[in-house]
């Protein structure tokens, strides 16, 4: 069965960057640029989450906490330009990445060539 991958993420470069690594790997992947966008994904949970926090339209906080709320099984990955990640606390994401994200060095150092 092929992994569902959404990716919430506002810069389209990196969007595009996740979308092509993933679907050549045969992942089934999503995309939204904004909050809104991102919640109607959920209707039909991802397995798997890469998550922008800071979205146009308001933080991608709000996901990972509805994600959390319904109990769903989604993995999520979260990225961030920003030092304040105090707002997290009890979200428990999966993993947690800096910008600028290093797509390539992330992969190879397993985060999700197992599943791939």
């Amino acid at each position: 069965m092929q992994p569902k991958l959404l990716i919430v993420e506002d810069d389209r470069s990196l969007l595009e960057v996740w979308r092509t690594i993933f679907s050549t790997r045969g992942w089934v992947v999503s995309t939204a640029t904004t909050l809104s966008e991102g919640l109607a994904h959920l209707d039909q949970p991802p397995d798997y989450l890469i998550l922008d926090l800071e979205l146009p339209d308001g933080s991608g906080e709000a996901i990972l906490r509805q994600i959390r709320e319904l109990g769903l099984k989604t993995r999520v990955a979260v990225t961030t330009g920003s030092d304040d990640l105090s707002r997290l606390i009890g979200l428990h994401p999966e993993a947690l990445f800096q910008k600028p994200v290093d797509v390539a060095a992330i992969w190879q150092q397993g985060g999700f060539a197992e599943v791939s």
